[in-house]
């Protein structure tokens, strides 16, 4: 019985460390010996015009197995040979991280043949199709050229009645030809040029305080100032994209919080004495911003994430038994946000976020007069819950 589990091991292992291989053969060719050339044609290379699809092949790692790209690679080529191709053309690449810890591609196979007859070109491409690229292989391919810089030519082409976008180096190119240079200078003009869209968020929400409370305070007292550490919180910002990844822009948001007691006690004679206590207080914080973002393909979801660096000040409006005192105080600050938008519109938005500001007072004004707070500095850090409305412009 433990040899009979042994081998069910074994083989689930060696199962398990190969790749996973799935296959759709559309015209079967008798099989390639292994030693025989797989041309391999990779995203946006141009696949020759007597190139036939025979078939489809989807290669990944399987659970255990190495992730190294030529293992994958080879898997295709192997599965081309069997299905009687010499090439292949690589329509989909996921790199480790993306889908999986590992590579995974999509393939074409293809019979790549002198013989074979090209697919002759659609009615819509022989109208829209206008210039031609000359490879140095000898293929002559009519296109669209989208995009030339000084090393590179990207065009659309049709190959086997399926539109393809290349990216050529031109040290691949015999020769071209721009039917419309105008036209491909204002497409260049349009696809270089920097759009800025600006968005307004307006939130509200809830804010904590996370900073600890004083160890030597009695229960009561630590009661009374952990409801201050609680409040609402309201901001507005203002983001501006510098490319389609990398924000910055400008924040401001108010915390506020209130509480009122009686409070009592001995003096140091011994003395009972009682009074009422109260405070109500606001901290501002106006931060710039340098952030990034991440957008779903349909453009309806967008994510953000911002590093922010400010100025934060502190208000109270304190009374104790009768007694007035106005305590204020500034630091610099700095921040971190996490927000999400739900895209109603084309120029709207409802969306959510969470942030944490972080700011330490080491002096204060009490009724105008400064006080170095020593190492009983006053922590102004805060955790916000936020949402709101954002317009995009």
């Amino acid at each position: 019985m433990k040899k009979i589990l042994f081998f069910i091991v074994l083989a689930l292992g060696f199962a398990s460390c190969s790749p996973i291989v799935q296959k759709q053969i559309i015209k079967p060719l008798a099989p390639l010996d292994n030693t025989t050339d797989v041309s391999v044609y990779d995203l946006g290379e141009v696949v020759p015009g007597c190139a036939e699809i025979i078939g489809r092949v989807r290669v990944q790692n399987g659970f255990g197995s190495r992730c190294d790209w030529e293992r994958i690679l080879e898997t295709a080529k192997t599965t081309a040979r069997n299905a009687g191709g010499n090439g292949i053309e690589i329509i989909q690449h996921s790199y480790p991280g993306e889908i999986d810890f590992c590579h995974i591609i999509v393939a074409e196979i293809l019979n790549i043949d002198p013989n074979n007859e090209p697919v002759e070109l659609s009615e819509e491409a022989k109208q829209n199709f206008h210039d031609y690229v000359v490879l140095k292989e000898g293929d002559t391919t009519r296109c669209t050229i989208t995009d030339e810089t000084k090393s590179t030519l990207s065009f659309i082409y049709e190959g086997n009645g399926t539109k393809r976008l290349a990216n050529l180096s031109k040290d691949k190119i015999l020769a071209y030809h721009i039917d419309d240079p105008v036209a491909l200078a204002d497409l260049q003009y349009q696809q270089n040029k920097k759009v800025f869209h600006v968005r307004f968020s307006f939130d509200g929400g809830y804010a904590f305080r996370t900073a600890r409370l004083p160890k030597d305070a009695s229960n009561d007292y630590k009661d009374y100032l952990r409801k201050l550490t609680r409040g609402p919180v309201l901001g507005a910002n203002l983001h501006i994209d510098i490319d389609k990844m990398y924000t910055i822009g400008i924040h401001y948001d108010r915390f506020s919080s209130s509480n009122a007691a009686l409070f009592y006690g001995y003096d140091d004679e011994g003395n009972y004495f009682q009074g009422e206590l109260s405070d109500d207080y606001a901290i501002n914080f106006f931060a710039v911003s340098a952030g990034y973002q991440m957008i779903s393909s349909n453009e309806k979801h967008r994510f953000f994430f911002d590093y922010m660096l400010g100025y934060m000040n502190y208000h109270d409006n304190n009374w104790e038994m009768g007694q007035q005192y106005i305590m204020d105080g500034a630091s610099m600050g700095m921040g971190m946000a996490v927000e999400y938008d739900y895209m109603l519109s084309q120029h709207v938005a409802i969306g959510a976020g969470v942030s944490y500001y972080n700011a330490v007072l080491s002096k204060i004004q009490v009724n105008g007069y400064e006080y170095d707070l020593g190492q009983s500095k006053e922590g102004l850090q805060r955790l916000n819950l936020k949402a709101g409305v954002r317009f995009y412009l």
